[in-house]
């Protein structure tokens, strides 16, 4: 099974929906690994191509090779402007088609939650960098509800209208991360708790950003009648707090690891 696992294919809808928080916890992500420039990198579940963007406009790397298993995705963000550089290839985060040490830095960007055998992927970022190269993720933690999608979320559920969890929410808190990290032989494991600013201008805007036929959530929204989607939105708008001036603002919060393969 690939490492997205079928969640995501709609390109334009994962942008609406999740791309600004991904840009966004993305920079922050990149200033805390500080890391030279000038090194050969692997992008492994690239998706639209948001965060690759940013690690070349942060990182200055000599090469980038981004990994995806959607081929929509892959399209979409070969398109992305400053991405010219970059190698794009189909693949699968457990099982990546590289020989060792072929890379200096492998990461992961809000990807191991939808690896169905994170320790296979986990491993395989272990294998493909160089002794002494790093192996560096950032994940939402969905073990306390810290996605964007959250709200949305727990209105389904309150609702008795629960859709499918990604195959490996259980992998996103900090410990379980420390664990796979140093079940893969890892070493000089840091952890950072990455929080950002979920912003909407209107519930609307909300609605309509939450609402999109992308990832499970939004595929069972799509496939609901209308009544239902209306009892949704109603439920949804009864549990979001929503601010004097009209704006929509909560927080999600991300983990993020970094370690280095024996040198």
């Amino acid at each position: 099974m690939s490492s997205r696992g079928g969640f995501f294919t709609d390109a334009m809808a994962y942008e609406r929906l999740m791309g600004r928080w991904s840009r966004l916890v993305g920079e922050i992500f990149l200033d805390w690994i500080a890391v030279p420039k000038d090194l050969r990198w692997i992008d492994i579940g690239c998706g639209t191509g948001a965060f690759t963007e940013e690690l070349i406009k942060h990182c200055s790397p000599a090469a980038v090779v981004a990994i995806d298993p959607s081929a929509d995705q892959l399209a979409f963000a070969r398109d992305r402007p400053g991405l010219e550089g970059a190698e794009f290839c189909v693949g699968d985060a457990q099982h990546l088609p590289f020989v060792d040490e072929s890379f200096d830095i492998a990461v992961m960007a809000l990807v191991v939650h939808f690896v169905p055998d994170p320790a296979k992927a986990i491993a395989e970022m272990a294998r493909v960098v160089r002794r002494g190269g790093g192996a560096v993720t950032y994940v939402w933690d969905y073990a306390i509800g810290g996605s964007p999608t959250a709200p949305l979320a727990a209105a389904m559920k309150s609702l008795g209208l629960e859709s499918s969890p990604p195959p490996s929410a259980k992998a996103t808190s900090l410990q379980a991360l420390q664990e796979l990290w140093r079940s893969s032989g890892l070493h000089e494991i840091e952890t950072r708790v990455i929080r950002i600013a979920v912003t909407f201008p209107t519930f609307d805007e909300f609605w309509g950003s939450m609402s999109v036929p992308a990832g499970p959530a939004g595929q069972a929204i799509a496939q609901m009648s209308p009544a239902n989607r209306e009892r949704l939105r109603a439920r949804l708008r009864e549990q979001t707090c929503i601010e004097a001036d009209g704006r929509v603002v909560y927080e999600a919060c991300a983990n993020a690891i970094m370690g280095r393969a024996a040198a």
